[in-house]
């Protein structure tokens, strides 16, 4: 009950929509990340984990953030999703500043492999395509790029066969590719693999 509580005191996230500043159907376009004189911390009284920070990413490019434990890697990854908000300075992708604009219209434009591969339990359909927003055909085209269709039409059920809680009926491997599949299925303009050695 007190984490409960807890959690009605905290602060909420942005909008998820804001109408009159929804970027056009087609962005982003290139995919070009500006990071202009950003910074940010995780609590108003620590030090900032980025700070001052100038970066430009060329559309189709492929970049990699390396550095020891706390030098901010995975604080590039939470400022981008806008999960770590800025303390100044500004993010731009194709032109537009991130802060601007509804968290879905964001977090639409961007897609992440997770660290620790994440799945839920239902089916393999629900894992891919979590709201139902892709044709079948599509779907398949994804596990084949990830080397899982064989293994899916293999299961008893094919897209519509069961997943554990967490995966658990799956090896890591095959967890780690299903979220590969479910990022492709996305076909978003930029892609943040976290802990990418691990893809290896």
């Amino acid at each position: 009950m007190e984490r409960v509580l807890g959690y009605t005191h905290l602060k909420s996230e942005a909008p998820y929509e804001i109408e009159e500043n929804k970027p056009g159907p087609s962005w982003p376009h290139e995919g070009n990340i500006t990071f202009k004189n950003y910074t940010a911390r995780y609590r108003p009284e620590l030090d900032p984990s980025l700070k001052d920070v100038n970066l430009h990413i060329k559309g189709g490019d492929n970049i990699g953030i390396c550095g020891r434990t706390g030098a901010g890697k995975s604080t590039v990854t939470l400022a981008l999703f806008r999960i770590l908000e800025a303390s100044a300075g500004q993010i731009f992708i194709d032109g537009v500043d991130i802060a601007t604009i509804g968290l879905s219209d964001l977090r639409h434009a961007v897609s992440i492999i997770p660290q620790d591969s994440q799945l839920f339990e239902g089916s393999i359909r629900g894992n891919i395509d979590p709201v139902g927003e892709h044709k079948d055909v599509d779907i398949w085209a994804a596990l084949e790029k990830s080397y899982l269709k064989e293994f899916v039409q293999s299961q008893s059920g094919g897209l519509d066969a069961p997943v554990s809680e967490g995966g658990s009926n799956l090896s890591s491997g095959q967890r780690q590719l299903f979220c590969f599949a479910r990022a492709l299925l996305r076909n978003t303009k930029i892609l943040i693999l976290d802990e990418v050695g691990r893809l290896l």
